[in-house]
């Protein structure tokens, strides 16, 4: 609506120059008009207004002035500046009705210098005013202003409210995008909080639509100087879509605006369906998890162990929607919960009904021992997460099963301390059997072979003292039938060498079987000294290293023996390895031999560097592959596991795998070196201790239960008894460790 004056700024500076020309007598109010119309419309009103107080019933000046206050309308914009235009018009008006007062035919012919912007020249430079020409002009100003005030009110007010619909709309979306991190944090805290919200947003959005499209189409009759249209974007990505650092309705043809109103149907839905399925798969879930719990007792008696096990689609539901809720440990540590009350159950059935052997007890405990570790971490993870923002997203269900935060973190403290003591009492019950376990014979028997009395009982020889003919049994094995293989040395008398001897006992204490052994590095004869190092043994028959010291030059070599049940021998085979053989483990998944070799004499000496080598070997004695370690220690026992194989034995220096040195100070600690099956490195642990111990048993009562026992005794070789002095570690095939003499 930009409309040009009746005259030109320029036509009223030519009419000024003209009138100074034939007027230059009369300094008067005709003389200052020419500056007044070319001056700022504040100054030429201010002058104006001055003018008026001298004299009132002057029509020109009230023209004058309702010809600048209809300007200042026709310039203001009518959206922004639409109060503006509101309140010019009011002034034009009010000035043109004064005008009208006093205008009339004479006046304007004896004074038409005062109206010179309507001055019309001849061909002579002479000017002429016509009232109809004044006349006209305010009659098309007030139809002009008149038409303003009819159409303008309704559409600025469907503007100014369909401005302000969308901006809340966007403010309101806004807010809620800022406090949730994610999609999924804003679908979990969704509540009626939110949805009254969303309510709003969808409203506001759709009034917005409602006032544009009337103002769009009371713009089309009557012109504005605006054609605004709009185009409608699509929210997709979150935290990108939706947002606006400015809205402006009014500097582009095209206004950009989002599609709140289906964003909310569409976030709405989403929530209906998917949401709402979470929530009612976590109750359900609950449910059935809360009435296992409860019929534990019931249905061990009945015979019904099926173990509990929390839906595979809502738990990963769950993760699909939250990582870190504090539901999803609370629901494991549940279903660890009924298999630990299980096992409890049964336990207590077998010690009353069944005899079972210690090392079954000892895994059975072991495996209790680490669930509770287990659980344990469980609970401390619902404790870490068990904050306002993860309870926020599990209000109802919190509130209406575990009596909300507080008593989430009471049950908390209650399952911990339950499982501690359980944990203590199974612990010490693993203790005493292990006690059982390693505790030497109280009484000493022998078997006779022959003439010859041999100790059914082990013992560690002192190899400078032993006497003539006098057995020292080093090794036994005993089968599930029954019988054993036992083996050990004795001074031979006749050729003075240490001899290695290796016999079968049957099950009523007969010996099946017996055999001695020298082995010969490059006579004829025997010429070393020879000793049973390692023993395995089996239903089929038994398997052992020799390890031979030549009786001049203290060369080393070891030999692999295999016999059979009969006492046939089916394999012998000399070994490249000449260290000492400490280990030696029948493996059945892959029918081979583990040795372990550390040292060079039977005793060990644990202040100098050595060798720990893990070889594996086939049933016909070939090396298949071997593994070695620099140690200041030496090396206790190898247990196969189902991913590998796991080595223990006591360091005072060792260097791992990253070339880190631990170092024990005055003493030693335990080192656990895990390899796969192919001899690999795969994982260590250094099980350190505040005070410096020495091991003396390793034992695997299960892939949960690697016991590694030792004692603050460093002289101590045998299971220790004072339990002041007793050092217990349980680790996993992990190495996770479950028990420790620091817990």
């Amino acid at each position: 609506m930009k409309k040009v004056l009746f005259f030109s700024v320029l036509s009223m500076s030519l009419l000024a120059f003209n009138y100074s020309s034939d007027a230059q007598k009369r300094v008067k109010y005709e003389d200052l008009l020419p500056g007044i119309l070319n001056s700022e419309p504040g100054v030429g009103v201010a002058d104006l207004e001055n003018l008026v107080k001298e004299d009132p019933e002057n029509s020109s000046m009230y023209l004058q002035l309702g010809l600048i206050y209809y300007k200042r309308f026709e310039e203001s914009d009518p959206i922004t500046n639409y109060k503006k235009a509101m309140a010019n018009i009011q002034l034009a008006k009010e000035a043109f009705d004064n005008c009208e007062r006093f205008l009339t035919e004479k006046d304007v012919k004896k004074n038409k210098e005062e109206y010179i912007n309507f001055a019309i020249y001849d061909e002579k430079g002479k000017f002429s005013v016509s009232l109809d020409s004044i006349q006209k002009n305010i009659l098309e100003s007030r139809q002009n202003m008149d038409a303003f005030e009819i159409n303008m009110p309704s559409i600025y007010e469907d503007f100014t409210r369909s401005y302000t619909h969308y901006s809340k709309a966007n403010r309101t979306f806004t807010k809620i995008i800022s406090k949730h991190r994610s999609i999924k944090d804003l679908y979990l805290l969704y509540d009626d909080q939110m949805a009254q919200s969303f309510e709003e947003i969808k409203s506001n959005y759709l009034e917005s639509l409602k006032f544009f499209k009337s103002y769009k189409e009371k713009i089309n009759g009557y012109d504005i100087g605006y054609n605004q249209n709009i185009k409608i974007d699509t929210i997709s990505i979150y935290k990108l879509d939706g947002l606006a650092v400015e809205i402006n309705f009014l500097e582009q043809d095209e206004i950009p605006i989002w599609d709140y109103a289906k964003w909310v149907d569409d976030t709405k839905a989403y929530i209906d369906e998917h949401i709402s399925a979470l929530r009612l798969m976590m109750i359900e879930n609950e449910k059935i998890t809360s009435a296992k719990l409860n019929k534990v007792p019931e249905d061990v008696a009945n015979g019904h162990l099926e173990p509990l096990h929390i839906g595979k689609e809502f738990l990963f539901t769950l993760r699909k929607y939250d990582l870190n809720s504090v539901v999803e440990p609370l629901f494991l540590y549940n279903e660890k919960k009924h298999e630990l009350l299980i096992q409890e159950e049964l336990n207590k059935f077998s010690e009353e009904t069944m005899k079972i052997s210690p090392e079954r007890q000892i895994s059975h405990y072991g495996y209790l021992l680490s669930s509770i570790r287990k659980s344990d971490t469980l609970l401390q993870h619902v404790e870490a997460r068990n904050t306002d923002f993860s309870y926020q997203k599990y209000k109802g269900f919190l509130d209406d099963y575990y009596s909300g935060m507080s008593g989430l973190n009471l049950m908390v403290e209650r399952e911990k301390a339950t499982s501690q003591a359980q944990f203590e009492d199974y612990l010490t019950s693993v203790r005493l059997l292990l006690e059982e376990k390693y505790r030497p014979d109280s009484v000493e028997t022998t078997v006779k072979y022959r003439r010859v009395s041999i100790p059914n009982y082990t013992s560690v020889p002192r190899l400078d003292s032993l006497q003539p003919s006098q057995r020292v049994t080093m090794q036994k094995t005993v089968n599930l039938d029954g019988s054993a293989y036992l083996g050990g040395v004795y001074l031979n008398d006749k050729s003075n060498l240490i001899t290695a001897y290796v016999c079968r006992v049957e099950p009523n204490n007969s010996v099946g079987w017996y055999k001695d052994f020298t082995l010969q590095m490059d006579s004829v004869k025997a010429d070393s000294h020879t000793i049973l190092s390692a023993m395995v043994g089996g239903q089929a028959g038994c398997t052992f290293v020799l390890n031979g010291t030549h009786h001049e030059n203290g060369a080393k070599m070891n030999t692999l023996f295999s016999y059979n049940e009969e006492g046939e021998q089916l394999m012998v085979r000399n070994l490249i390895i000449d260290d000492f053989p400490r280990i030696i483990e029948f493996e059945e998944q892959t029918n081979t031999f583990l040795i372990g070799f550390n040292g060079r004499e039977l005793a060990k000496n644990k202040t100098e560097t050595s060798q720990v080598v893990l070889a594996n070997y086939n049933v016909i004695g070939d090396l298949l592959w071997k593994y070695s370690k620099e140690v200041v220690g030496d090396l206790v026992g190898v247990v196969a596991l189902e991913d590998g194989y796991l080595i223990n034995g006591n360091y005072s220096r060792i260097q791992d795998n990253t070339g880190k040195f631990s170092r024990v100070e005055d003493g030693f600690a335990s080192y656990l070196i895990k390899v796969n099956n192919s001899g690999q490195w795969s994982n260590e642990r250094m099980l350190s201790s505040p005070f410096p111990y020495n091991t003396t048993h390793f034992l695997k009562a299960g892939e949960h239960s690697i016991h590694v026992i030792g004692s603050k005794y460093l002289g101590q070789e045998n299971y220790e008894l004072e339990s002041d002095r007793l050092v217990h570690f349980i680790v996993n095939r992990d190495l996770d460790i479950v028990s420790s003499p620091n817990l």
